[in-house]
């Protein structure tokens, strides 16, 4: 990881062809209620690593509810709103990420997808 400026780690070194050190990165998603975002972001500061956060709708077990009209009713919306904060690490590094976000979010529910970051190629 960088430790010298903020920055994510394929900023430091892109490539103009595929390289064998890109293959090592995983891209980490993490999905959370908007309220959770500021806690995963620090998180993530503190490893001198930057995000993407992206608005999402999501339909699943819970709902939300908005008022309508005058405020004299509310209805149930058919979405949940959610916010995925998205980083690049590299692998070895993963297990160290999760657990601050983790520990960040003080046992409030998220969800982490870890993929596989194919390359990178600077355009």
């Amino acid at each position: 990881m960088a430790k010298d400026k903020l920055m994510l780690p394929f900023e430091v070194t892109y490539s103009e062809k595929p390289t064998t050190r890109s293959k090592t990165l995983k891209r980490l998603a993490v999905i959370v209620k908007p309220e959770n975002v500021d806690e995963i972001v620090s998180s993530l500061r503190g490893l001198s690593l930057e995000a993407t956060i992206y608005d999402v709708k999501g339909a699943g077990k819970d709902k939300e509810r908005v008022a309508s009209g005058r405020g004299s009713g509310t209805v149930e919306l058919a979405y949940t709103t959610r916010k995925v904060v998205a980083t690049v690490v590299n692998s070895d590094d993963v297990e160290q990420v999760v657990s601050r976000m983790k520990k960040a979010l003080a046992g409030e529910k998220a969800v982490v997808m870890i993929s596989a970051v194919d390359d990178l190629v600077m355009l």
